[in-house]
């Protein structure tokens, strides 16, 4: 079932759990064919179900912080009830932590949907042939674009299993796509680091980049000691070159660990007699 059929199905079949499931569903039901899946999980029973989408409605940097969303629908077969919430998150690996610290597999949600051979519907034109875009038209175009790399599934993967590691500071956009002729657009993510390794430099920015060309998108990270190091790195960026990150491990999130000196050898510049030396006056 499409989301669209799904949400449907709710609300002309379903009585909303409390107001909250009243007004959300409501909202998802009129824009239902806005939302486009990218990745989504349920429950052995068929009675959770949980899915992360872009929204086309929030292209553009006003509506920046709705680019993904994570939905959760619990049904009460019995009491022919449904529990609907969704929460707006900056990138899909946020969106797939929501999910999962609300009982998603991690696994599952990694899992992301192909996209359509016509993403667009342009159609054939009447020409017999079907006219696909190359890459996204437009790089705003966050509910069509895939992870790019290993590093970004790894860095994604991390987020998504993070449960209250981390702490949101701060999240905008870098860049829009009219600063590179529509090429890139950039947001970035300022976390706090609880982990105990991370006490030395625990300001975590995460960068995510949306490739135009390919339809894809990559994310790099870097940690920082303080707050406003951060926030000086990200004034900092420029769409045309972007600075390299302060080194972490994409699988830990952690600071690279100090290099530390090799052992040397003990100098030969003294050697104790041995025990056979004759000694003579």
């Amino acid at each position: 079932m499409s989301f669209h059929g799904m949400i449907d199905n709710l609300y002309q079949h379903w009585r909303p759990a409390d107001e909250t499931s009243t007004q959300t569903l409501r909202h998802l039901w009129f824009d239902s064919e806005h939302y486009k899946v990218a990745a989504a999980d349920q429950s052995s029973d068929s009675t959770e179900h949980f899915v992360v989408t872009g929204n086309e409605l929030a292209a553009g940097e006003p509506w920046v912080e709705e680019r993904a969303v994570a939905i959760h629908v619990r049904l009460d077969p019995d009491a022919r009830t449904c529990h609907v919430r969704k929460a707006n998150t900056l990138t899909f690996g946020w969106a797939g932590h929501w999910l999962v610290r609300r009982g998603a597999d991690p696994d599952a949600l990694a899992r992301y949907r192909p996209l359509p051979p016509d993403p667009y519907n342009c159609g054939s034109h009447g020409h017999g042939t079907d006219v696909q875009a190359e890459g996204l038209i437009s790089a705003s175009h966050y509910w069509y674009a895939r992870p790019a790399d290993a590093r970004t599934r790894t860095i994604e993967d991390r987020i998504r299993r993070s449960g209250d590691r981390y702490e949101i500071l701060t999240q905008q956009m870098a860049y829009s796509e009219y600063a590179t002729d529509g090429e890139h657009e950039a947001h970035w993510v300022l976390l706090v680091d609880n982990h105990p390794r991370a006490a030395e430099r625990q300001y975590l920015l995460q960068l995510e980049t949306v490739h135009r060309s390919s339809g894809h998108y990559t994310l790099d990270e870097g940690a920082f000691p303080t707050e406003k190091q951060a926030h000086e790195w990200a004034d900092r960026i420029n769409p045309r070159r972007v600075a390299p990150l302060p080194a972490t491990d994409p699988a830990t999130g952690l600071p690279a660990a100090p290099k530390r000196p090799a052992v040397q050898a003990a100098s030969a510049a003294f050697q104790p007699p041995s025990t056979t030396t004759r000694f003579t006056r």
